[in-house]
């Protein structure tokens, strides 16, 4: 009797096990099949940390257009189709996060994923990465285009829709259209852009680019760099960028990316893993990022010391630029003068803004060349120097040295610990324009001397290296002296 009870035992014991087993094998199957529910759940280590900063972008319904652009295997396709699946299910699946606020209306979602070459790139890697993220549970009817398979999603369950199109396709194909989002899965042609961006007016609809870019500079000034009606950047975009090693981790290892590294010359290494665009190779000052570099205007503190350069040109505007030192020697950009007028007006402009802020001046400097001739009394250079002077300024020349100044620009976006210590106002538009876009020349490997006006003006100001001094030392100084304060401090600097 007492065996037989053992053994029922063990047999259920036995079944117990199996059972568990066999749970654990189905919790494990419904896991691999709807793994978008499961997405920051461990094992799975949920999104990279650029993949996070756009989708927490993406929650922020102020921004329109956003993106992800890097090096390879950055993981720009997976959360580029998460987002995409998410719009259509109306809610983040791995937390039941709703995501209807987000759409001003109460219809149907439709979405739009716009993939490179039929074959290569949307047979081979979008619809793949659609059907991986694609939760089983969840039913779907699918239809071609007479192309390829699997071009239409239509969920069941919201009658929301993905059509995956192509960038290869004619422009008018992508005509007609209105949604809620579009998804581009690297660089799209201009033409493609514009027609499918029209489709989002009527839905006030959103557009998410994932892209390494290697060719395609238009999407960077146009895009990345957009300005609003007024010049300034357009709040309204987002945009991060990341490099191959941002993934390390959360799908691939550091092995893997050095075996890539490998295999690349030096400028596919910037472009593949990095994340660089090779037409941004060329860019005088790299380091500029709008993220770090770029502040909301505000009051400068009257204690600050404000140098002033001027760039003056005979048939062009002219430019006017000028930089606060504050009290930790970080240099603050933060008034330009761009407009066509002779040296009269420019004089009177500088007062003008010098009595709005309040600044207190410590140096005023001038491109050499405004001097002319020195039998000329009536030279650009004089003009302004009367003007100036008759306010209690010293106006000086500036030194060319522009290999030194761009050296010291660099130096100030960033430093020995990777720490900015120049900022710049976002309404210095021209400054702005010019910080982004100045080029080296191929040939020459020089600075180009175009559109460089403003940049003139920054490396000469980064040339005083104006060290700040309190208020108190400059009443001291005066009381010594008994001189004009401004005289003295341009003397000491030789300028």
């Amino acid at each position: 009797m007492r065996d037989s009870t053992i053994k029922k035992l063990e047999r259920r014991l036995k079944e117990i096990k199996s059972r568990k087993i066999e749970f654990q094998k189905q919790a494990i199957r419904y896991r691999e099949d709807n793994r978008i529910e499961f997405f920051d759940t461990p094992p799975n280590p949920g999104p990279n940390p650029k993949q996070d900063q756009l989708l927490s972008a993406f929650l922020d319904i102020s921004y329109k257009t956003l993106g992800m652009s890097g090096g390879n295997r950055l993981g720009k396709t997976t959360i580029l189709t998460i987002i995409g699946l998410s719009v259509l299910y109306g809610k983040l699946m791995w937390n039941n996060l709703s995501i209807l606020n987000l759409f001003p209306h109460k219809k149907p979602r439709k979405v739009r994923y716009v993939g490179q070459g039929w074959q290569d790139h949307i047979k081979q890697v979008v619809i793949p990465e659609i059907e991986k993220w694609w939760p089983k549970s969840r039913p779907v009817k699918k239809s071609g285009n007479g192309i390829i398979t699997d071009t239409l999603w239509m969920d069941e369950k919201t009658g929301s829709s993905l059509q995956v199109m192509s960038n290869n396709q004619q422009t008018k194909e992508h005509e007609g259209w209105e949604g809620d989002l579009i998804l581009y899965d690297e660089p799209c042609k201009r033409d493609i852009y514009v027609a499918n961006a029209r489709g989002l007016v009527d839905r006030r609809g959103r557009e998410v680019f994932s892209a390494t870019l290697l060719s395609d500079p238009w999407i960077d000034r146009e895009i990345v760099k957009k300005v609003d009606e007024v010049g300034r950047p357009d709040r309204t975009i987002f945009w991060v960028e990341g490099t191959s090693y941002d993934n390390v981790g959360y799908g691939i290892t550091q092995e893997g990316v050095d075996e890539l590294k490998h295999k690349l010359t030096d400028s596919e290494i910037q472009a593949r893993i990095m994340g660089v665009p090779e037409y941004m190779s060329g860019l005088v000052l790299p380091n500029f990022k709008r993220k770090i570099h770029l502040k909301e205007r505000f009051e400068i503190p009257l204690d600050w010391m404000v140098d002033i350069a001027i760039d003056i040109h005979p048939r062009e505007r002219q430019a006017v630029l000028f930089m606060a030192t504050d009290t930790r020697n970080y240099r603050w950009l933060c008034e330009e003068i761009w407009d066509f007028g002779d040296g009269k007006w420019v004089a009177e402009q500088i007062i003008r803004i010098i009595n709005k802020r309040n600044y207190r001046i410590n140096n005023i400097i001038i491109d050499p060349l405004s001097k002319g001739d020195s039998n000329n009394d009536q030279t650009t250079f004089q003009k302004i120097f009367n003007i100036l002077a008759t306010y209690g300024y010293v106006l000086n020349t500036a030194t060319k040295d522009k290999d030194a100044g761009i050296l010291e620009i660099k130096n100030h976006l960033k430093g020995p610990n990777n720490e900015p210590s120049m900022f710049l106002f976002d309404d210095l538009v021209r400054t702005l324009y010019e910080i982004e876009g100045w080029m080296w020349d191929k040939d020459t490997n020089k600075a180009v001397d175009k559109d460089d006006h403003m940049m003139e003006n920054l490396y000469r100001l980064c040339l005083l290296n104006t060290q700040y001094v309190g208020m108190e030392d400059d009443f001291y100084k005066e009381y010594l002296t008994g001189g004009n304060i401004t005289e003295n401090r341009n003397a000491s600097t030789g300028y």
